[in-house]
């Protein structure tokens, strides 16, 4: 074997523990056998079907033969690099193969359909995106990075622009050669492209990133310095505390709906002096963004990177969605996390074993919190994963075993884990034997979110709890009014909505929308009321756009739910309350309720309807519209328990 084929192979014995299923020198990967490559995908892609297969098998052949053309006519392309099924950076998705020539890193995407559409267009230049602002080889001056979209049936001359060139199969070589530089500047090592430590943002995209935060205002989650800074401190003094003493750490940080977890949690992560602290991972690279923002709530995490996209990186730098990243860096033979902080929004909604089970289709996955304890673990020297605990939202499958998941996940962690939280979860720790640190200032009792207007949480909660004391009840409503909140309820949604539009017909940076509850089925057929889809629903334009956009909330058509909802803020909001949650001779039922379709999954569904009205109540900072359709007889009994309660009547 000659020396190119043993480089090639010690590449190749490496891959395990990178992100892709081929690497090799350009030269090596077109003389080699189709199988051997073949092979070594499906092995790097567990879940491979036989179509898969078949598409490795046909695109292979003539991107080998597009190669073995490069390397026969450019004398510097022993150097030149192939890389197959490679993972891009922030994201579970992959390229069909990556090309290392002169000055230039080439995503070629095989597409056998003969498909332009612009969306897909736009996905595959997305790739060249994501290795610009993410690989910090890519990302070096002097290193073009393009997408090669190559196609086995268009018609007409290639299509070239920005991030993109869409070109037929015949036409590789020729194409791969307009952005072959030889001599501009020497190709991107291969053993270096694939090492997981430097698939990092750059250093100046994280700095503008940080000082877009410091300067601007997140219009959907409010700043509340004074009121956090005792948490924020306590954080940070923990943090300093775990690197000197180069441990492990969970913080936990819990709150009322509205007291600012978030924005501590953002804080943190967009933190400079973590820098510092931070020291050089298993290839030597030091995390140039040592802290993320991780959450399940995909909405929260579009609003997020669609409010900070300006600062460049799709703002992604510092906030991602916690499913994919949990994914991506739980498999045994995966490289650990670029961070050292590790911040996990919402973690009372982890997800136990049953539900990764089911969603990743992987019988031998752990929890959520198992796995973050477990791949934390992998970080050299200290690690802290902090968790943001809310109060009571959990609302839907495998969210139910709340903290007593991340005690156990500790037990199970080894004696190398410290416990700082709040000393309400003490008990949950203690009876795991685990050691905990009790922090009062890492409990956020005030809700800010609302111009001052305290209480409304508390009431909200007492309300979907069935409680009887209605002078209570009452007396928080009338403190809230006399501060500006409002709520009210009415029958007819017309007037909910020409009120909301009256009301903020000169406010064009208001916000304002309409909300259901995800089990409801009564308000389409009757009232035309329809959720939007949670699988192709774009939180960002929802809660961003003006008006004038077919995407902005304030046009009141499209009704978000609670899964939309939770973790964002309104000003005002028109909740159009459903029969799946109901007064009933009494009490709450929740009988005409759409059933779960795993029945098993849950063990409350109750609970999880009154913890759905909780945070639909509570999404307004100013004030609330809950319409009871009056077509709806059903909740003609809510209606009267609602005003009971001390909402103020539009209707009378």
């Amino acid at each position: 074997m000659n020396d190119k084929a043993v480089s090639a192979k010690e590449t190749m014995q490496n891959i395990a523990n990178s992100q892709c299923g081929w690497a090799s020198s350009l030269a090596y990967f077109s003389a080699v056998n189709v199988s051997e490559v073949v092979n070594s995908l499906v092995e790097f892609v567990a879940t491979s079907t036989p179509a898969q297969i078949q598409a490795w098998k046909r695109s292979v052949p003539p991107l080998q033969n597009g190669c073995k053309q490069i390397s026969r006519e450019n004398p510097t392309s022993a150097a030149y690099g192939a890389v197959l099924e490679y993972f891009l950076p922030d994201s579970m998705k992959r390229a069909d193969a990556i090309l290392l020539v002169s000055g230039s890193v080439l995503v070629v995407e095989f597409k056998g359909d003969g498909n332009e559409e612009e969306e897909y267009l736009e996905q595959a230049a997305d790739y060249s995106r994501r290795l610009y602002w993410y690989h910090q080889l890519c990302g070096a001056e002097g290193v073009n990075v393009h997408t090669l979209v190559i196609s086995y049936g268009i018609r007409g001359a290639s299509k070239e622009r920005e991030w993109i060139t869409l070109a037929n199969i015949d036409e590789l070589k020729s194409v791969v050669a307009k952005f072959d530089n030889p001599g501009k500047s020497p190709p991107i090592p291969v053993e270096k492209f694939i090492r997981p430590d430097l698939c990092q943002p750059s250093p100046s995209l994280v700095r503008a990133v940080r000082e877009y935060y410091a300067k601007n205002k997140l219009p959907r989650i409010k700043r509340i310095d004074d009121i956090t800074r005792p948490a924020v401190e306590r954080v940070v003094n923990e943090i300093h505390a775990t690197h000197a003493e180069k441990r492990r750490k969970l913080i936990l940080l819990s709150g009322v709906p509205g007291a600012g977890k978030t924005y501590v949690g953002l804080q943190i992560a967009h933190e400079p002096f973590l820098d510092d602290l931070a020291v050089g991972m298993p290839g030597g690279e030091k995390p140039t963004a040592p802290a993320v923002f991780l959450s399940g709530n995909r909405p929260l995490v579009e609003v997020l990177q669609y409010e900070m996209r300006q600062a460049g990186g799709g703002g992604r730098v510092f906030v991602r969605g916690v499913h994919e990243f949990m994914k991506r860096f739980s498999s045994k033979k995966s490289a650990p996390p670029p961070h050292h902080v590790m911040i996990f929004d919402e973690a009372q909604r982890a997800w136990d074993e049953d539900q990764v089970r089911h969603s990743h289709k992987d019988p031998s996955a752990c929890s959520e919190p198992e796995a973050f304890i477990r791949f934390a673990g992998k970080v050299p020297e200290w690690s802290v994963v902090m968790g943001l605990i809310g109060d009571g939202q959990q609302i839907s499958y495998g969210e139910e075993g709340g903290v007593a998941l991340w005690a156990k996940a500790v037990a199970q962690g080894g004696g190398n884990w410290d416990v700082c939280g709040p000393p309400q979860f003490e008990d949950y720790f203690s009876r795991e034997g685990i050691p905990y640190n009790p922090a009062p200032e890492l409990h956020l009792s005030k809700s800010v979110r609302f111009h001052f207007a305290m209480g409304l949480s508390d009431w909200a909660g007492k309300v979907v709890e069935d409680s009887s004391n209605m002078e209570e009840l009452r007396f928080t409503i009338a403190r809230l009014r006399s501060q500006g909140y409002q709520l009210r309820c009415t029958r007819r949604l017309d007037a909910a909505k020409n009120f909301l539009w009256e009301k903020y017909r000169n406010q064009t940076e208001a916000r304002f929308g309409l909300l259901m509850s995800a089990r409801d089925k009564s308000l389409l057929p009757v009232c035309g009321i329809t959720a939007v889809n949670v699988r192709t629903f774009r939180a960002g334009p929802w809660y961003a756009d003006p008006e004038t956009s077919p995407n902005s909330c304030r046009r009141l058509t499209d009704a978000i739910t609670e899964f939309s909802a939770q973790g964002l803020e309104l000003d005002h909001t028109l909740l159009a309350w459903g029969t799946d949650f109901i007064r009933k001779n009494g009490v709450w039922d929740d009988s005409f309720a759409m059933k779960f379709q795993r029945k098993k999954a849950i063990r409350n569904p109750l609970q999880l309807r009154r913890n759905a009205y909780r945070v639909l109540l509570t999404r307004g900072r100013e004030g609330s519209v809950i319409c009871l359709p009056h077509s709806l007889k059903e909740l003609d009994e809510t209606h009267a328990f609602l005003l009971e309660c001390g909402c103020e009547n539009m209707d009378a």
